[in-house]
């Protein structure tokens, strides 16, 4: 895997966000609420090029989103018909996620379909039999608490993975 690299995000100055690195989030609180979070309101584009936004359950496992199912869902027909691009916003326990990246059908094997199971099990009343998930691979995530005012100038942080969303 790429390396992360973490960095301030691309925000206009009159908001106020911190330069420097004090205050920047770790990828780890960020991983803890990808994981947590009972709801992944995923964005995908639809073949006509318009936006289709929908809310459902998701696991976040070894730094890759999956999503279950969905083979006739419009998001998931809009990822089977176009090149994949996807983002998912989260907003759990006062912080915000927004993950760009690449979805892909994909069958996990036996150890990775128990650990996504699990995480499913622990937030929903529901646990996937099948093996069969969209994984979606992070391109960038941006991330920044929102509990207060200080905690919102102070850590937005950008998370980028080599890759383009």
């Amino acid at each position: 895997m790429t390396p992360i690299k973490r960095r301030r995000p691309g925000i206009p100055s009159e908001y106020g966000i911190a330069e420097d690195e004090a205050g920047m989030l770790e990828w780890n609180e960020v991983t803890a609420t990808l994981s947590a979070a009972p709801i992944f309101w995923v964005s995908t584009v639809t073949p006509d090029g318009g936006p289709h936004l929908i809310p459902i359950w998701g696991a976040f496992t070894d730094d890759v989103a999956y999503i279950e199912g969905g083979k006739m869902t419009r998001w998931a027909r809009n990822l089977d018909g176009g090149d994949g691009r996807i983002h998912i916003s989260v907003d759990h326990g006062g912080m915000q996620v927004m993950v760009r990246g690449t979805a892909a059908g994909t069958e996990v094997d036996a150890g990775l379909q128990s650990a996504i199971a699990d995480e499913y099990e622990a937030k929903y009343p529901y646990r996937p039999a099948g093996n069969e998930f969209w994984a979606v691979a992070p391109n960038a995530v941006l991330a920044w608490r929102t509990d207060d005012f200080e905690k919102f100038v102070s850590t937005p942080t950008q998370f980028d993975f080599g890759g383009s969303a």
